[in-house]
């Protein structure tokens, strides 16, 4: 698996280079690259909207393109380093954990119950990250929050027992690892793979949120299972060059439209999934909630995970500590 994701980093991000660079010499014109593959979903039009009003805060002198997932020769997995590179100026990155071990602490399967702990954990774990991402030459100017990632298939799934043997979309190693403590089989694609490969039987489902792309692959999925894995954060990242060639006045500027506009998606995504959840029962999905039995027994396997995660990362057992504390975990 890391090969893998080293082949296909380095391959994404030399070909990328090789096409782009000669443009990402002009800091006045950046490149944004975001993993969403969906013009019209909720993120896209907010990040859309947040790099309009840069544009227009910064009265033209910094304009910059958002390119889709799947339009530049850049996997999911390798959008941090593409930044980090210079290759694109700003990336939009829910795939980072392969470079940075401790977004996970997040992430962790049924760890974080509501989006408010999230909020804290993430506040803590902020810190680590930015150290990581500088030494990457890489600015964090910000994150929106998906709503409850939960299961999809286009096969029977109701409850806990129905994962096994089904072939889930992941996209981190702790979402991984719960799916093989449940007897399934994750597989790691990037967003604008995924229709395809629903399509061609490569996986049976996957997990994400109504509102995040459950309501955009519902044609090819039939059940939504309503267990809440986890909390899934994207991350707004910035080369520290490219970021450094701007005036302070600027750079303040746009940090207070990134805060702005990351809130903002991350309040209408949350507003919305309910809404969209009911839209797609409606429509014939079969929607369950999971039992209080269901819930008890994934959360009784996943449970020693937590400690044998920080275990196994010796650098981001602290960061796990102060989360626990803080969300009585």
């Amino acid at each position: 698996m890391k090969i893998r994701f080293e082949q296909a980093r380095r391959a994404g991000c030399a070909l990328a280079a090789a096409l782009l660079l000669p443009l990402a010499a002009h800091a006045d014109n950046w490149r944004a690259y975001t993993y969403n593959a969906v013009a019209t979903v909720t993120s896209v039009k907010g990040l859309n909207a947040m790099l309009d009003a840069v544009h227009k805060e910064s009265k033209g002198q910094l304009q910059i393109r958002l390119h889709l997932g799947g339009t530049l020769p850049i996997p999911a997995v390798a959008i941090t380093q593409a930044v980090s590179d210079n290759v694109v100026q700003m990336g939009d990155d829910a795939s980072f954990i392969g470079n940075l071990p401790v977004g996970g602490l997040v992430r962790l399967p049924m760890f974080l119950r509501t989006r408010a702990d999230f909020e804290k954990a993430w506040d803590i774990e902020a810190d680590y990250l930015r150290a990581e991402l500088a030494k990457k030459n890489i600015v964090l100017l910000g994150r929106y929050i998906f709503p409850e990632n939960v299961f999809w298939s286009k096969k029977k799934m109701t409850s806990l027992s129905d994962i096994a043997g089904q072939k889930i979309r992941v996209i981190s190693p702790e979402q991984a690892e719960f799916i093989k403590l449940l007897g399934g089989v994750p597989v790691t694609l990037g967003t604008s793979e995924v229709a395809a490969g629903l399509d061609r039987g490569v996986i049976d489902g996957a997990l994400t949120a109504s509102s995040g792309y459950g309501y955009v692959w519902r044609d090819l999925l039939k059940y939504s299972y309503r267990l809440n894995v986890s909390f899934i954060d994207s991350l707004i990242l910035v080369n520290k060059d490219a970021w450094d060639k701007l005036s302070p006045e600027l750079r303040t500027k746009i940090q207070a439209i990134v805060n702005e506009h990351t809130r903002k998606i991350s309040d209408a995504m949350a507003a919305e999934d309910s809404d969209l959840t009911k839209k797609l029962a409606e429509g014939g999905m079969v929607v369950t909630e999971p039992t209080r039995a269901d819930l008890a027994e994934a959360e009784r396997r996943i449970t020693p995970y937590w400690t044998e995660w920080g275990d196994k990362r010796p650098g981001v057992k602290e960061a796990l500590q102060k989360v626990r504390t803080a969300v009585g975990r």
